[in-house]
């Protein structure tokens, strides 16, 4: 099985059919794997860095920094995995951005690697 050290290929699923790649797994602290269910491709990013937050409109009166980022993705994913979609990125800035769906939340994930493999 081949694998390739370059964000070109989920750039490409996501350019081409967002909504086919979805989020899969989440393995704390920093590791997210994403599928492509039309090129049924695996896409593995690890990460340095991730931030969460609310729309402003939702956002409560506390303005605390949030610690528990991880915490909330996981929550995320094992309640509304279908409500978690990719909405931006950028792969020379290294950046990933996702939206949940369900309770609004955005994570911005700093990105140390991608990677792509062919599922069997």
């Amino acid at each position: 099985m081949s694998i390739y050290k370059s964000g070109a290929f989920i750039q490409q699923c996501f350019s081409v059919h967002p909504r086919c790649l979805n989020l899969q797994k989440f393995t704390p602290p920093d590791l997210v794997f994403f599928v492509c269910t039309s090129c049924r491709l695996i896409h593995r990013v690890t990460i340095r860095g991730m931030t969460t937050r609310v729309p402003v409109r939702l956002a409560s009166e506390d303005k605390k920094t949030d610690d528990r980022v991880g915490e909330h993705l996981t929550d995320c994913l094992s309640a509304h995995a279908l409500a978690l979609m990719v909405r931006e990125m950028d792969v020379v800035r290294d950046w990933l951005g996702l939206r949940c769906a369900e309770c609004r939340r955005f994570f911005d994930l700093d990105v140390d690697s991608f990677e792509t493999r062919e599922r069997s």
